[in-house]
């Protein structure tokens, strides 16, 4: 473990730990409140078990008709356990939360719970909008920052990043 005086981190360091990216267990349903208005999306492909950014114009993987998606990233505190973490979801999950955000007003304390399809680990993902008073405490969460999350996760897995999102 690192440890430094001041608000910057040394270039150089690692804020992994700053980080948790939660994933659906098939046992039990996760329950999540969102905490930002912010959404953040990427274009990316699925290449050996996890997504990669697309890097636009000149993309290998898109040259070699690697299928492309869109994925929403959102800064999320699970209720049962109060952890912060980032949840990534598809862009038929992202549409189907938009549509509740229209009728509901904002995005920020919403509460949604994830589950699995069926018992197996690929199993579709399935999300539900839980209509319940949020608890107060999810207002003093540290909101992650979500672009610098994934430029981490993308350069620890290898994969370089776009451009324009290089700062993180």
């Amino acid at each position: 473990m690192a440890f430094g005086e001041g608000w910057d981190v040394p270039v150089g360091a690692n804020p992994w730990s700053d980080f948790h990216w939660f994933h659906v267990s098939p046992r039990s349903a996760l329950v999540v409140v969102v905490l930002s208005e912010d959404v953040v999306w990427y274009s990316g492909h699925f290449v050996d078990g996890r997504m990669a950014p697309c890097l636009g114009k000149g993309c290998e993987l898109c040259g070699a008709g690697t299928g492309g998606q869109v994925r929403y990233v959102l800064p999320v505190v699970e209720i049962s356990t109060r952890r912060v973490g980032l949840m990534e979801v598809s862009q038929s999950i992202g549409q189907l939360i938009r549509s509740w955000v229209d009728r509901r007003g904002e995005l920020r304390g919403m509460t949604l719970e994830f589950t699995k399809a069926t018992h197996a680990k690929q199993s579709r993902t399935n999300v539900g909008y839980v209509d319940t008073e949020c608890p107060p405490w999810y207002r003093s969460c540290r909101v992650p920052d979500v672009k610098t999350a994934l430029v981490l996760t993308w350069k620890k897995a290898g994969f370089d990043v776009p451009e324009g999102m290089a700062g993180g």
